[in-house]
């Protein structure tokens, strides 16, 4: 009886999964031959099909074959068990994700969404070979049961940053800027072509990014709100990423001081409701990335690491701050492997997971990066410190050398959060933290770096200044840091309610010693904060047509909404001038959904329209229109008014 062999072969079951893998394997590889290829009429058998035959043997072999004391002891070894198998698969996965993306762009017969499957599915497999019987329904329940108060708070902070994010969302601000025109039309051609590969770059964006918008215009149109959508969303998960990493590194009431301040920043609220400031996303994917890269080494739970490590490869297809985050580890491991090296020792393990989900990740953008390095380095060639001689052209005007002028930079960066207005992209003349907000966090500016020495302040002062040093040291215009250091604001948010925290614990006020003096003053404070940045943006900013950079760009917007309202299909014309005229900003073409505009640089008398034709006059020419209007009554008239200042006027010839 015990000679016998089992019936099941549950005891080969690891080299059984192997085969029928390998199988599956060649099946994926053979349909990425054929539809990397057109269509030849009159073939039998498709090129490659063999491949697919001969994948299907062998899934059928991994059912059918019977164990023996070969397969039994191989199926024991290292090599086939089950996390190395889901490791092996995650790999193999990202790299027929690599090759198909490589391939499919020699015809355009195929979309990509099967690689965009093929890449979630490596990320997928790789965390789950490292969570596998970690996680279960029961557990979960407990967890939320034990945790009850804790996650309705932060729910109940989410959706009021939902409420002051989604609030007119497509109305405030009224106008489109250029460059989000400029997002909107390409999204839209990430269809087919070579935007349609998920991992190409664009400006430094994600191709999968504004694939994501190009979805929002499916379910809600061509709209300015759908269009911002994807900005408000990731405005919104700010709140929860932020309490996650503040709360590993600081403690629950600290985060919840973090999200609530995040919730109710004017600056972040202004940019979760524009799409041409990509920043936004990585004040969600940076924090979340660096609390499961951080939570992972502390609880040494090699999954949290591996997720870390998956979501910051992940970042590369949105946006380029990811570039600094993949640094800021590095240097991170070397800093936490030189100076603290008792704590770094015991979690090396989780570290190396970290590093293999991002390269598991990354796999397919990297090959793209490869291919195209242009479009990698497109915008530090432009606005570099370096790449564009501005340096260079700096030392010569102004005599200093380059030390200063790159330590004069990174004051520069580190001051338009505190000190310098926010006019670029924005158009408010309040820093990104007000005079109190400021103040706190300066003090917990202080606080991170005296406790320097615990590796959750080590992470997060490295976050706040990698973020600082990259806008100073790399990138131009001055003018534009107040924006740049989005990606700084959740570590000074982190910092700013460390330093409330602590200072009511200077004035005796602790939450330990006098709990309800500590919660009056705080929510005194918070709401003060409040009220302040709800009237800075909603009040001041948001009725005063400061969007936009001047009145040209405003201009470009109205004139594109415009054009979309006129209900024939009659030549438009614009009294344009070197400075007012069609083309000069993306926003005139999303918004009139590609409509034709013929400038018109001459005298309106020269102008001989037609019945039904829609003659538009910028504001330096409305004048001219409307006399001309008055000479020739009959047709439709309308004004249209910017704040206090009449900014279109249109006629439609009777």
């Amino acid at each position: 009886m015990n000679g016998q062999q089992p019936e099941t072969g549950e005891d080969v079951e690891n080299v059984r999964r192997l085969i029928a893998f390998i199988g599956i394997f060649l099946l994926l590889a053979s349909q990425i031959l054929v539809f990397s290829n057109p269509v030849v009429d009159g073939v039998v058998f498709p090129g490659y099909i063999w491949l697919s035959i001969f994948g299907v043997v062998i899934l059928i072999l991994s059912k059918v074959f019977r164990p023996t004391p070969f397969w039994q002891k191989l199926s024991a070894r290292f090599a086939f068990r089950e996390r190395v198998f889901w490791i092996l698969i995650a790999a193999l996965l990202s790299v027929l994700a690599t090759w198909a993306s490589a391939v499919f762009p020699t015809f355009t017969r195929i979309t990509y969404i099967p690689v965009t499957t093929l890449w979630f599915l490596s990320a997928v497999s790789y965390v789950y070979a490292l969570s596998k019987g970690i996680f279960s329904p029961q557990s979960l329940m407990d967890w939320i049961r034990n945790h009850r108060d804790e996650i309705i708070i932060v729910v109940v902070v989410t959706l009021l940053a939902a409420v002051l994010r989604f609030y007119k969302l497509g109305a405030i601000p009224r106008i489109l800027d250029g460059d989000e025109g400029l997002i909107g039309l390409t999204a839209q051609n990430t269809v087919s072509g070579a935007f349609a590969n998920p991992f190409a770059l664009w400006e430094n964006f994600g191709a999968l990014y504004l694939q994501a918008i190009n979805l929002s215009f499916r379910f809600f149109g061509t709209t300015p709100f759908a269009l911002r959508l994807l900005p408000a969303i990731g405005g919104t998960l700010a709140v929860p990423s932020i309490y996650l990493l503040a709360r590993q590194i600081s403690g629950r009431r600290i985060a919840l001081i973090a999200a609530f301040l995040v919730a109710i920043s004017q600056t972040h609220i202004h940019f979760s409701r524009i799409v041409s400031v990509a920043y936004i996303q990585e004040t969600w994917l940076i924090p979340l990335a660096l609390y499961f890269f951080i939570s992972g080494l502390e609880k040494r739970q090699s999954w949290r690491a591996a997720l870390g490590g998956v979501l910051l490869a992940a970042d590369f297809s949105v946006y380029l701050t990811a570039q600094v985050i993949f640094a800021l580890a590095l240097a991170y491991m070397l800093v936490a492997f030189l100076f603290y090296r008792t704590w770094f020792a015991p979690r090396f393990r989780q570290m190396m997971f970290f590093w293999g989900g991002f390269l598991i990740t990354i796999l397919p953008e990297a090959f793209y990066i490869l291919k195209n390095p242009s479009n990698f380095l497109n915008r530090i060639s432009q606005d570099g410190v370096f790449q564009s001689g501005w340096l260079a052209d700096t030392m010569k005007i102004t005599g200093q050398n380059a030390v200063q002028i790159l330590f004069e930079r990174v004051v520069h960066a580190f001051l338009s959060l505190i000190y310098y207005p926010a006019f670029d992209f924005y158009g408010s003349p309040v820093p990104p933290l007000g005079m109190i907000s400021g103040a706190l966090f300066l003090a917990g500016l202080g606080l991170a770096l005296w406790r320097v020495r615990d590796p959750g302040y080590l992470l997060l002062n490295g976050y706040f200044w990698a973020a600082t040093l990259s806008v100073g040291l790399f990138a131009i215009p001055p003018s534009a840091d107040s924006y740049r250091m989005l990606m700084a604001l959740p570590a000074a948010l982190i910092m700013a309610s460390l330093g409330l925290d602590q200072i009511l614990e200077l004035l005796g006020l602790g939450w330990k010693n006098a709990r309800n003096a500590y919660m009056f003053s705080a929510t005194a404070i918070l709401v003060s904060l409040m009220i302040f940045n709800l009237w800075t943006y909603y009040g001041d900013f948001a009725g005063r047509c400061r969007f936009g950079g001047n009145l040209v760009g405003r201009f470009a917007s109205y004139l594109g909404s415009y054009a979309n309202t006129i209900d024939n299909e009659l030549p438009v014309y614009l009294l344009s001038n070197d400075q007012y005229f069609y083309g000069s900003h993306a926003s005139t073409d999303f918004l009139s959904q590609g409509r034709p505009i013929i400038n018109f640089p001459g005298p309106i008398d020269e102008l001989n329209p037609v019945s039904g034709e829609t003659i538009i006059a910028s504001p330096d020419r409305i004048p001219e229109l409307a006399s001309w209007a008055r000479a020739n009554p009959g047709g439709q008239l309308k004004y249209q008014y910017d704040c206090q200042t009449t900014i279109l006027l249109a006629y439609q010839v009777p």
